[in-house]
């Protein structure tokens, strides 16, 4: 199956593109996309804090946060959005 993932703001910069569309087995999960980006030290750093995600982290799947569905255990889908993002806050 394919999954296209967004990058916004700085994390751009660390996986090196705007847009990436991933082939992943028909049982990946958003924890499972996420291990797979994160190859490198850096990566995975600006990603994960132990096994959760960092609290500044954004994840969404079709324009629902991930923590609304099934967490890091949410199951994709073919053809899938993926969009993450830094929280932002503003005032």
């Amino acid at each position: 199956m394919t999954v296209s993932v967004k990058f916004f703001a700085y994390f751009r910069d660390i996986f090196g593109a705007r847009v990436l569309d991933l082939d992943l087995e028909a049982c990946s999960t958003v924890g499972g996309l996420l291990e797979r980006l994160c190859d490198s030290s850096e990566r995975r750093r600006e990603v994960f804090a132990g096994p959760e995600l960092k609290s500044h982290l954004v994840v969404m799947v079709n324009g629902v946060h991930h923590l609304s569905l099934s967490g890091l255990r949410t199951p994709l889908s073919d053809g899938d959005t993926v969009a993450i993002f830094p929280f932002l806050a503003g005032g």
